[in-house]
């Protein structure tokens, strides 16, 4: 018996593109963002999903539900799953943090599991909260497939936690770009991952 998550990045957003710091300010989709959306619903279009569980942010709930639409469900928005907050960086340009944090961004890039931006959240916090929302969820779709989507932050923590990888590096050594889709499969009490960071969906459609 197999339970599988697919665990899913929201689309871009706004800010986003424009490389803006985005935690818990409730931004929506871009265009390109629902666009992106739209593939990862037709790469999923074949797959027996029994449920889609989503962060309780826009960009999120709006991606999920273009998914879910598709097998005629309703997301299920879990507020465990939303986004790192990123305190007084939030909604900043990178440029900016720099420039104006340069030490404690610097320290923040090399550790930022447990260094946090003014008034944010530590990586470690937000993993204790992530982990606890995905096992309650495998344990409730057992032989099942579900959707989770959930944020950049939150899903690079959760991979490096399934890889047993210091969390600390999860910003240097796991990507999640804009819709990405991850692949998790329990088939016993040790979950295998076995696709990360794709976005091949892209293309889909462009055959037909």
């Amino acid at each position: 018996m197999t339970t599988t998550v697919w665990l899913a990045r929201h689309g871009e957003t706004g800010w986003a593109a424009e490389d803006r710091y985005n935690g818990r300010a409730d931004t929506e989709l871009s265009d390109p963002g629902r666009w992106q959306a739209g593939q990862l619903a037709l790469r999923l279009s074949g797959e027996p999903i029994a449920a889609v569980y989503c962060s309780s942010l826009q960009r999120c709930v709006d991606t999920a539900s273009i998914v879910a639409e598709r097998h005629g469900l309703s997301p299920e928005l879990v507020s465990e799953l939303v986004e790192v907050d990123y305190g007084a960086w939030d909604g900043m340009l990178r440029t900016e943090i720099v420039a104006q944090y340069p030490e404690l961004y610097a320290a923040w890039t090399a550790d930022p599991a447990s260094v946090l931006p003014p008034g944010g959240e530590s990586g470690y916090s937000v993993l204790a909260r992530a982990v606890s929302a995905l096992y309650r969820i495998v344990a409730a779709h057992a032989g099942q497939s579900v959707l989770v989507v959930a944020h950049k932050a939150v899903n690079r923590l959760l991979l490096c936690d399934l890889l047993s990888m210091p969390p600390r590096l999860y910003r240097a050594r796991i990507g999640q770009l804009p819709c990405a889709l991850n692949r998790i499969e329990w088939r016993g009490k040790e979950p295998m991952v076995t696709l990360m960071n794709d976005t091949s969906h892209y293309r889909c459609g462009e055959d037909e």
